[in-house]
């Protein structure tokens, strides 16, 4: 589990600060998959960051995706809007942004600014490589069900509207040897959302629907 951000770097501030809302639902996450003799390795257990720039930092929680240790890579991120007004659930996989929101959105958790969009690039390439690279297909074709699996059980759990899994190249899930995904568990700049992503008992359903979309997949069989 990958809780997004962290340290220097706050991620949304909006009704929360994302890198305090994801850190406490990734550690009620971790707490429930023990619970099921699930074994959970966190890229960070507390408000810190694995490095002060931005693209070392991101290539080191990749690290963990890229690891014999692990089966499954979950990144945890809360999203925003220009307007304030959406809500929802969208689960991200490796691949082309097929649209200028996604992008944009890419962008944004790529670092932002001309940094975003240079991470941005650098992952557009690897994904573009994964066309001529049918294990890296296959991956991606995993990653892809565990995106949709895990909105749709997230959305049950929360009564949050799902929005849909869609691709991203997203710096952090570039390198993924596993089904490995990018989950914005709800708008923390909306009104209504993003309060109730301060109550502890909402987070307690967002980690719930994340654990049932993880244990739904997982008994869907082998995978690796």
């Amino acid at each position: 589990l990958d809780p997004g951000h962290g340290g220097v770097d706050p991620g949304m501030v909006g009704y929360v600060v994302e890198k305090e809302l994801v850190l406490d639902v990734a550690l009620r996450l971790k707490r429930f998959l023990e619970r099921e003799g699930i074994e959970v390795l966190l890229t960070r257990d507390r408000d810190m960051h694995l490095s002060p720039d931005k693209r070392e930092d991101l290539s080191r929680r990749a690290g963990l995706a890229d690891s014999s240790r692990v089966n499954l890579f979950i990144s945890i991120h809360a999203n925003a809007s220009p307007t304030h007004t959406a809500q929802g659930i969208e689960v991200y996989y490796f691949g082309r942004a097929q649209s200028q929101a996604v992008l944009d959105q890419v962008i944004r958790e790529n670092g932002g600014g001309d940094l975003g969009r240079r991470l941005t690039q650098e992952a557009r390439t690897v994904a573009e490589k994964i066309l001529q690279d049918i294990v890296a297909q296959a991956n991606q074709r995993y990653s892809e069900r565990l995106a949709e699996t895990l909105g749709r059980k997230l959305s049950q759990a929360t009564g949050s509207p799902y929005r849909g899994s869609f691709p991203g190249d997203f710096f952090v899930l570039r390198y993924a040897k596993v089904p490995a995904v990018l989950v914005e568990v709800g708008f923390g700049d909306h009104p209504v959302e993003g309060r109730k992503l301060q109550d502890p008992a909402y987070r307690e359903k967002v980690a719930q629907g994340l654990l049932s979309g993880i244990l739904t997949f997982l008994a869907q069989g082998a995978f690796r």
